[in-house]
């Protein structure tokens, strides 16, 4: 039977195979009305979205019940992390960090014995590469951050949150066996859906991931995290819990005048020599203090105890900084005191994520920015300047993050929806513009930069090999299956065609699906009389330029990949993936330049 023509309806032989007539007819009427609707993977990518979206919510608002609980059960005290240590007493606020960090630090080393695999720090320095994160050891790490905040660790939780929501919705994308570009597009929206339940940022969570951990923006990306967001949002709204988490008053954040306002960009260019010196001093940190693994408890614990010491004199050291923040932004923080804690934070958050400590940099890069645009508005101020420490503290909180982030657009928008005021606006899109530009003229460097080791979806489009985007899935029937068999599996792929493998594995030819009869009539065929023995294949190790030309050369819309030296069936490849993913991997190419 001639490939290049689909329209043929195939050979019919009365071989003993028997087919469910009725059940084939059902399952056929339903195929053609969703190729008529062009129902296929785009749609179900949504729902998979919406609901991993609502699981991410879960899981963040256990992790945080999960660091309450904690607390609760080192302290006997709830409330924030800031508030329990100043009910405690002077020893208690010098010691808990440290005793927390040890049963924290064991469960790292138990973590490392149990899967060896090597596993990113979370997702805030993370590449999703191919999407596939360790279930066990995701876990384990999850649960030693839990450990590590519960008892004051210097450190943020919301990288934290988004590593746990990852981990899940890898381990259900591996279960759905979806391609590995949608298994990251799915890891993905399990890091925004976390993102939006940790602090309340349902768009910039779906930036974030964009911006940040993606490379790129592109609509078939953007639609599915945003209905991720969407749905975790939602969930925090029935249950009452979406206010803004740094709510300001518009009377107090309007800049008067024009100069007020064009000392934004002196403040933009003070922040952006400041991120990039925060992102440097950051790593240098954790070069030099993640050492051996043997001497991971020793090392937590003495960080412990530095967080403890400054504890005793300042509890709002303790905790990731947003407690910090909202207290500077009503106005409880004097000037020298949060000159203070600023230099306090630099320095213990630097050393708690050198030495290996389970947490995320987002929210104490926040701080840490804000605090800086506080202090250059109280200069301002002394100076005559007006304008008050308050709205600078939040454009220096957009400002910073974007650079050491190297994501100006999300850190635009965290600003607007932490405080909701919109009057904040222009001031925030001209410090960011000029803080990105000056960081541009510095040398590169972001907190979530890729790791050396990343995948080929992480480098050029000549790195990529078809093994790199085919689905792995069991899409696949026998030489002897029934042709309603056939059908099942066309119901639960309808955008791709069925491989044939004989009994002992081998790749033995291909099933379109415009070939599948409306109606059977007589006796009923098996798959190995309808299928293409002489379509083309793919190898794993063919690049992109093969695989582009291999589609080019026919009208199939998947093509079979198989091993060339066993004939085993590897997996399978559609075009639109394909092109997808070649498409985003040259969007990254030119971001990237």
């Amino acid at each position: 039977m001639n490939i290049g023509d689909c329209s043929g309806a195939g050979a019919w032989y009365n071989n003993g195979v028997t087919m469910n007539r009725s059940a084939y007819q059902r399952r056929m009427i339903l195929l053609r009305v969703m190729r008529a609707l062009r129902i296929g993977q785009r749609q179900a990518v949504l729902v998979q979205a919406l609901l991993l979206g609502l699981a991410g919510a879960v899981a963040a608002l256990a992790f945080d019940a999960a660091i309450d609980a904690v607390q609760w059960v080192y302290t006997g005290f709830a409330g924030t992390r800031v508030d329990c240590f100043m009910q405690l007493p002077g020893w208690a606020r010098v010691l808990l960090p440290a005793a927390g960090a040890i049963p924290a630090a064991l469960v790292l080393l138990f973590a490392m014995r149990v899967d060896k695999r090597p596993m990113p720090e979370y997702m805030e320095s993370f590449s999703l590469g191919d999407g596939r994160l360790p279930r066990r050891q995701g876990f384990l790490r999850s649960l030693s951050a839990v450990l590590s905040m519960g008892s004051g660790a210097c450190i943020g939780k919301v990288g934290a949150i988004i590593q746990a929501s990852a981990v899940a919705a890898s381990a259900a994308g591996r279960a759905l066996h979806v391609s590995p570009s949608r298994l990251r597009l799915l890891v993905g929206c399990g890091a925004a859906a976390g993102m939006t339940a940790a602090i309340h940022t349902p768009l910039s969570a779906c930036l974030f991931v964009c911006e940040v951990l993606v490379g790129t923006f592109s609509i078939g990306y953007m639609a599915p995290l945003l209905a991720a967001t969407c749905a975790s949002y939602a969930l925090l709204w029935l249950l009452g819990r979406t206010d803004a988490i740094f709510a300001a008053d518009a009377a107090q954040v309007v800049f008067g005048s024009l100069p007020q306002v064009l000392l934004c960009a002196v403040l933009a260019v003070a922040a952006a020599l400041c991120g990039r010196g925060w992102v440097w001093f950051a790593k240098w940190m954790r070069r030099r203090l993640d050492g051996r693994p043997a001497w991971l408890p020793v090392r937590m614990a003495a960080a412990g105890l530095l967080v403890g010491l400054v504890a005793y004199e300042d509890p709002f050291i303790v905790g990731n900084g947003q407690e910090a923040i909202a207290a500077l932004l009503a106005g409880c923080l004097s000037t020298p005191h949060a000159a203070a804690l600023l230099c306090c934070k630099v320095l213990l958050v630097a050393v708690v994520f050198g030495v290996g400590t389970m947490g995320g940099m987002l929210m104490p890069t926040l701080m840490i920015g804000c605090f800086i645009g506080a202090l250059f508005g109280a200069g301002a101020e002394s100076l005559g300047l007006g304008g008050g420490a308050l709205p600078y503290a939040l454009v220096g909180m957009a400002a910073f993050f974007g650079v050491a982030a190297r994501a100006p657009i999300t850190a635009l928008l965290l600003v607007i929806e932490f405080t909701m005021n919109a009057s904040l606006i222009f001031p925030l899109m001209l410090a960011v513009a000029v803080a990105y530009g000056v960081a541009r003229l510095l040398p590169a460097g972001s907190l979530y930069d890729r790791a050396p080791d990343s995948t080929a979806f992480d480098g050029p489009p000549s790195a990529l090999r078809v093994e790199d985007v085919m689905r792995r899935s069991p899409l696949q029937v026998h030489t002897s299956a029934p042709l309603d068999r056939v059908l099942h599996q066309m119901l639960r792929h309808p955008d791709e065609n069925v491989p044939v493998v004989g009994a002992d594995g081998r790749y033995a030819g291909l099933i379109l699906a415009s070939e599948l009869p409306d109606t059977p009539d007589g006796s009923a065929p098996a798959a190995s009389d309808l299928m293409h023995a002489d379509a083309p294949v793919l190898s794993p190790s063919d690049g992109l330029p093969e695989a582009l030309r291999a589609f080019q050369s026919t009208p199939l819309n998947s093509l079979p990949v198989v091993n060339p030296a066993t004939g085993a069936l590897c997996g399978i490849v559609s075009r639109t993936e394909l092109y997808r993913t070649g498409i985003l991997l040259l969007r990254k190419a030119v971001a990237r330049d």
